[in-house]
């Protein structure tokens, strides 16, 4: 018996989202059936075997790693199983939340459909219609973003502009591609494809002029919704990019190209740390520190020929975790509080202690506090840039800083008592959390410390991805 692989991982999860959307009024059903999809096709990719051969007592199934659909060829082989196990395991940890209120209904359905399309992304060939499922993806999403509200409203249009402007961009660019390779590098044409490609992914990627939808969504939207979109898509996007640099030779190995990324890269961290440390809406807070992040994974592409390509894989899980632990905790307190305005929230640390815990540690994980899951990887690709130029290391650090900043703003507003709690509590309502709230946020402080302390064993499994882009090892 023959199946491909791309049966399993691309069109199971959309069958399956499918079924979600009509199981809508039976939310335990709906939510056990995705959940189990997403977390059962992460192990099943990190666990499969390398000649793609599965044996089920007397049954052999044999995969193969190609599937045609409507005539274009997506191939998924053995080398980006990392990859697809890491996304898939992070999709079934916000299906965890997806019970949380507040959460769309159709944020189910829709996850698992992002995450399948943005897996035939990596496989697609040619490798440029992954153009068209990553704007499939964006269009997916669109369902799960609130359109009540007017503010919301603008920024999704502004979401949905710039993402459909980088389509045309990186399709042309990549069809000038074909024709640059033979002409010599001083060529104006070059120039101008490395112009294009560079605005495709600008766009992609939300750098600084092209930020603006990140707050304005994040501002407005749900924070498990904006936790997850803002981790998926900029993640694959960046694995996506590494397409252009495995297949042509003069992009990676000019030294110019590599120069400016870590420019941008550090731009946006001073940008976005900066922003961050002054916000004093949460959620807003948290859409500045996702330009933080991925301007830290441009800094660490940018120093590629350090090994910042290994760097760069290795801040995905520690990122993912901090970021839904961020989104968890968010979306917790604004059930709880309404408002997620600082002041709002003062005094609030005495009431919600394991909820404050939990929202202070998932930002200074995302910072890099040492100890914590980020703190590894971000202390070597800042010594690193020292080591290139102090001027890239400086800015770099002060943009970091912003994200300490704000989590120190945001700790003196929780312990600094409000004036209506001069009168003395009753200690229940001084700890009003439940269980169900607060064992999550245990669970994955316990987790961020374990990475922390023992970041080769637990994030150097994704640095295997590399091995599906053979010129870039």
């Amino acid at each position: 018996m023959s199946l491909s692989t791309p049966l399993i991982w691309v069109l199971l999860p959309i069958v399956v989202a499918v079924v979600c959307v009509f199981l809508s009024k039976q939310q335990a059903l709906s939510f056990i059936l995705a959940a189990a999809t997403a977390f059962g096709l992460a192990l099943l990719a990190a666990f499969f075997p390398e000649d793609l051969t599965l044996s089920i007592g007397p049954l052999n199934l044999a995969f193969e790693e190609g599937l045609m659909v409507l005539g274009r060829q997506i191939t998924l082989v053995y080398e980006i199983f990392p990859f697809i196990a890491f996304i898939f395991g992070m999709t079934g940890l916000w299906l965890l939340t997806s019970s949380i209120p507040g959460v769309p209904t159709t944020f189910r359905p829709v996850s698992l459909v992002i995450t399948a399309s943005l897996t035939a992304a990596l496989s697609v060939q040619p490798f440029l219609y992954a153009a068209l499922l990553i704007m499939t993806a964006v269009l997916a999403s669109i369902p799960i973003l609130n359109t009540d509200k007017k503010e919301s409203f603008r920024g999704i249009f502004r979401y949905l502009s710039f993402m459909t402007l980088a389509m045309p961009f990186v399709l042309i660019a990549g069809w000038l591609l074909t024709g640059v390779v033979s002409l010599p590098p001083e060529s104006p044409l070059v120039g101008q494809t490395i112009v294009l490609l560079g605005l495709g992914f600008a766009l992609w990627l939300a750098v600084f002029p092209f930020h603006s939808w990140v707050t304005m969504i994040s501002e407005h939207n749900h924070p498990t919704v904006v936790s997850f979109l803002l981790f998926i898509l900029p993640t694959t996007v960046l694995v996506f990019g590494l397409n252009f640099f495995d297949r042509y030779a003069f992009l990676r190995t000019s030294e110019e190209i590599f120069t400016v990324i870590r420019l941008i890269g550090t731009v946006m961290i001073v940008f976005g740390g900066i922003w961050t440390a002054v916000q004093d809406e949460l959620k807003r807070a948290f859409g500045f520190s996702t330009l933080v992040e991925n301007g830290f994974s441009l800094l660490a592409l940018g120093l590629s020929a350090e090994g910042g390509l290994s760097w760069m894989l290795m801040l995905f899980p520690a990122r993912a975790l901090g970021y839904w632990l961020w989104g968890y905790t968010l979306a917790q307190f604004e059930n709880h509080c309404g408002s997620l305005e600082m002041d709002a929230l003062q005094g609030y640390g005495r009431k919600f202690p394991f909820l404050s815990t939990g929202l202070i540690l998932a930002q200074l994980s995302v910072a890099g506090l040492p100890i914590l899951a980020s703190f590894p990887v971000k202390i070597a690709l800042l010594s690193q840039a020292f080591s290139i130029g102090q001027g890239l290391g400086v800015w770099s650090f002060i943009g970091s800083f912003g994200l300490f900043m704000f989590s120190i703003r945001l700790l003196l507003k929780l312990t600094t008592p409000n004036d209506q709690d001069s009168i003395d509590l009753p200690r229940t309502r001084l700890t009003p959390e439940k269980r169900s709230e607060y064992v999550p946020i245990v669970l994955m402080v316990l987790v961020l410390l374990i990475i922390g302390m023992f970041p080769d064993s637990v994030l150097s499994g994704i640095t295997d991805v590399l091995s599906a882009f053979s010129q870039l090892q």
